[in-house]
């Protein structure tokens, strides 16, 4: 077929009545994939009713709305200057683009999508994170949806960023067995500190990719992220995420920790950054035991009553509430050793929620430390639970935690470690 003189499309072009016309048949054809079927146009303008009565062979000069045909208006170009191109060449010279159906648009957007990952994973082939790529393309990736909308929205910036991430996978520093700080790690892969900065396009897809190959799934909360970093040898936070404890030891590379030690042997109080933590290779407790509290009024008071009856400090641990990923790194390392766990918090959802966690992390050697129901009960304060926070109640996994939380779910108060103080150092000091 000839392509359409300017003289041809100028004709549709200077009538104004083609263009509602066309466009329903332009839709039409996106639809179908073919030319057929009807199109509705509703409000004719009187171009468009001049436009119909021409093609038609009939009077459409009272008509508010019609049904057109569209192979009958295709049919209606025949024995017309125009009947050496065919409809869908005319709507193409019209809207200035080659018109597709829906299908072949979505076809054709696969097997570009194919080949942009395909590139980028053959670019990788053989390292770590070829791994993300694939999972990426199989949809498995944590945060694949947001992937492939930036996909959609920009596809060079994205290369780009994956490009980045990839050389970031495939260089963390846990393959060394080294630690790294995190503006450091970024800047090293960026040449930019900020490169990998959570919120960020290029530092919220690294997340993604390390939970995915790491097999951890989505991961939320600042604490949840620098485990996770942790893991992978990166240190967010090293210095005020520190852990509070006495009467362990630690050692490096086999040789007992001067600090740790000299803090042992004297009955003081370490306050250890993560900074100092992560340089640490083991830590264990010489009666196999460690008792882990919440509080850090419970803790000193624990620590003074010991030292003042018996002149010794007990293996004890602080959180100050929720766990920082310092108390984690040093609990993971005694469980390593199979110390026995002892944890005591608070009577609330929040303090059941975390001791549920911890049950669950160490399996086997946590124990549950005065959470009966009569502990809860002796605990009890004038503190009321709205039904929001009652609510976390239901996702309480240890069976000795489901106990208590049904009776929380009841009484809908609040219980506080310092009212266990009394039992606690009995058992402390038994």
């Amino acid at each position: 077929m000839p392509e359409m003189t300017e003289e041809d499309l100028a004709f549709f072009k200077s009538r104004r009545g083609y263009y509602r016309i066309f466009k329903g048949i332009r839709d039409k054809y996106k639809s179908l994939g073919r030319i057929g079927g009807i199109v509705k146009l509703v409000n004719l303008t009187d171009d468009e009713r001049e436009v119909l009565s021409n093609h038609f062979k009939r009077d459409y000069s009272r008509s508010k709305s019609a049904s057109i045909d569209v192979s009958a208006f295709e049919q209606s170009l025949k024995h017309t200057r125009f009947e050496g191109y065919s409809l869908l060449e005319i709507l193409e010279a019209y809207f200035g683009e080659k018109i597709t159906s829906k299908k072949e648009d979505l076809d054709n957007y696969q097997t570009e999508k194919e080949k942009f990952f395909k590139e980028l994973y053959l670019t990788f082939e053989g390292r770590e994170s070829a791994k993300w790529i694939q999972s990426i393309c199989e949809g498995k990736a944590v945060g694949v949806r947001a992937i492939n909308r930036r996909y959609d929205r920009d596809k060079d910036a994205l290369k780009k960023d994956i490009a980045l991430v990839c050389n970031a996978i495939d260089s963390l520093p846990v393959y060394s067995g080294e630690k790294m700080r995190f503006s450091v790690f970024a800047s090293r892969i960026t040449r930019n500190p900020h490169g990998f900065d959570i919120g960020t396009e290029c530092g919220n897809m690294f997340k993604w990719a390390l939970c995915t190959v790491m097999g951890t799934g989505e991961v939320k909360g600042p604490e949840e992220i620098a485990e996770l970093y942790y893991r992978a040898g990166i240190l967010i936070d090293e210095v005020s995420n520190y852990v509070t404890l006495s009467g362990l030891i630690a050692y490096k590379k086999g040789v007992p920790d001067a600090v740790f030690e000299a803090a042992y042997h004297s009955s003081q109080v370490l306050q250890v950054p993560l900074l100092q933590l992560s340089k640490i290779d083991d830590v264990r407790s010489p009666v196999n035991k460690v008792y882990v509290v919440e509080n850090p009024e419970v803790f000193a008071e624990l620590l003074d009553t010991c030292q003042k009856r018996e002149n010794r400090i007990p293996p004890l641990v602080c959180t100050f509430g929720q766990p920082k990923l310092s108390s984690l790194v040093l609990l993971d390392m005694l469980y390593k050793n199979k110390t026995k766990i002892y944890y005591s918090g608070d009577f609330d959802p929040e303090g059941l929620s975390i001791a549920d966690r911890l049950y669950k992390r160490y399996q086997g050697y946590l124990y549950l430390w005065r959470y009966s129901v009569d502990d809860y009960e002796k605990a009890l304060s004038d503190e009321m639970i709205n039904a929001k926070r009652l609510s976390l109640l239901k996702g309480i996994k240890a069976e000795e935690l489901k106990i208590v939380a049904k009776k929380m779910a009841i009484i809908k108060k609040a219980g506080y470690q310092e009212l266990l103080i009394q039992e606690l150092i009995s058992d402390l000091l038994e």
